[in-house]
């Protein structure tokens, strides 16, 4: 009779035992079509948003004070979209809420560029932002699903490349497409996000697992809806970690656009500004699309306090950078150093997340965290006036205050989720196997005891 033979060994491929191909990352066949599909619905965002602005002023004549309530409004409504679209991820596939929510992001920018008035692009603006959380959320947590702990950082990392990328090439296209046809830009943005759903839709997606390690989706108990808000109240380290996303949004939420345009206006000039602003943003774009995976790739969950401790600080030292630059190199300099924390925070806090979020909440957790976009609102109200009234070292003054609140908030989170887990490690303790025999030789002992007691009666 044969006996069992031993499985062969898989041998590594020579291209991939060489040092430089080691960096790229090899995951499960679903996961690489989840990026590619956030690429190719960024460029669909990015050929349109930054002409939003001037579509609504020349289509509708809309002045600048309504068209920035217009935007207000609809970054409001989804930031409160957030936690519904965790909790929705929960219980529905999530593939086919990222279907479901390309096909509302394209039904929207179809409309608005035929809006008759500023009501009608309004709500079409509020669509496209609560559509752009709930596929957000849902891809977060798909990757969670399919990838394990030490995957997860770079599988976020590259979705950040992959955004960076769409915007760095989609605003190219779109402006030229604008100069021809003042909608055509919307309509190829509508044909590129219908082309992201496609990409993830239910049967594209179960042809691209078979063809991978068996992996799926949480396979864990879901929770009802009254546990799960209970569990969201009641969770003082994901408030904690909420909290601290929400002030590291604030000193990075549109640093480029929002305070630091407004800085060189007031200081150099419409004119200078401008030119100091594209070479912020060019600096900005190529650290990030060049470092991202790089860096990101070799952050490790029992590291994560360090990581984003020096991430906010790179952030307070571009900030102290900016608050004395007087030439265009330090600029440069200013930014590459910013660049870095960006390249380091914006992975790890959904790593702090994923860290807590249980495999049954994992999208209500990640719902709740989007509430970090309240940063980036506060940052254009608060830096604006602090500008104008008080002046600029106060404006630096209180983003470098709030970043090191934020690292504060983090670390405290972070103590008390080891706290928890001791206490959790010190229960399971007192119920190991050796316990339970120990018990049950009392009670054997115990039962003999009364027999013998019986007997003797």
């Amino acid at each position: 009779m044969r006996g069992c033979s031993e499985v062969p060994a898989v041998a590594t491929p020579a291209w991939r035992q060489s040092r430089l191909m080691q960096w790229i990352p090899v995951f499960p066949a679903p996961v690489p079509r989840l990026l590619g599909s956030s690429l190719v619905f960024v460029m669909g965002r990015a050929v349109s948003l930054p002409l939003v602005v001037l579509y609504l002023a020349q289509a509708l004549q809309l002045s600048q004070t309504r068209i920035g309530w217009m935007l207000a409004f609809a970054s409001l409504v989804a930031t409160l979209s957030g936690p519904l679209a965790g909790m929705l991820a929960d219980r529905v596939a999530k593939t086919r809420l990222m279907a479901i929510a390309c096909m509302i992001a394209a039904a929207a920018v179809l409309m608005l560029s035929v809006s008759p008035n500023a009501g009608f692009a309004m709500l079409a603006l509020a669509a496209i932002e609560a559509a752009l959380v709930l596929r957000s959320v849902s891809l977060k947590a798909l990757l969670a699903d399919y990838l394990p702990g030490e995957l997860r950082a770079r599988a976020f990392s590259m979705n950040y490349l992959m955004i960076n990328l769409g915007f760095t090439i989609g605003p190219l296209i779109g402006a030229g497409l604008f100069a021809y046809w003042i909608a055509a830009p919307f309509w190829l943005a509508a044909i590129f996000i219908l082309a992201a759903g496609w990409m993830v839709r239910d049967s594209a997606m179960r042809r691209s697992q078979a063809a991978s390690l068996p992996l799926a989706e949480s396979s864990a108990a879901k929770t009802s809806l009254r546990e799960t808000l209970q569990a969201l109240r009641s969770d003082r380290i994901l408030l904690l970690f909420t909290l601290a996303s929400i002030l590291t949004s604030f000193v990075f939420g549109r640093f480029i656009s929002g305070y630091l345009a407004q800085y060189l206006i007031a200081v150099y000039g419409a004119q200078q500004a401008a030119g100091t602003i594209t070479t912020v943003l060019v600096t900005n774009a190529v650290m990030v699309v060049c470092l991202q995976y790089l860096v990101g790739s070799r952050m490790q969950n029992r590291h994560l306090l360090r990581w984003i401790t020096a991430g906010v600080g790179f952030y307070l030292l571009g900030l102290t950078g900016y608050a004395v630059s007087d030439s265009k190199l330090s600029w440069i300099l200013a930014t590459v150093v910013f660049s870095l924390g960006e390249i380091i925070v914006v992975p790890c806090e959904y790593l702090f997340i994923d860290l807590i979020a249980p495999a049954s909440q994992r999208g209500a957790y990640y719902g709740v965290q989007t509430l970090a976009s309240l940063g980036t609102a506060l940052n254009a109200v608060v830096c604006a006036y602090l500008l104008t009234h008080v002046g600029s070292n106060a404006m630096f003054a209180s983003l470098i205050l709030a970043g090191a609140l934020g690292v504060v908030l983090y670390a405290t989170g972070w103590f008390l989720r080891q706290r928890r887990a001791v206490q959790t490690a010190t229960c399971d303790q007192h119920a190991t196997p050796e316990s339970h025999e120990y018990s049950d030789a009392i009670r054997l002992l115990a039962g003999n005891a009364v027999r013998g007691l019986r007997n003797l009666s």
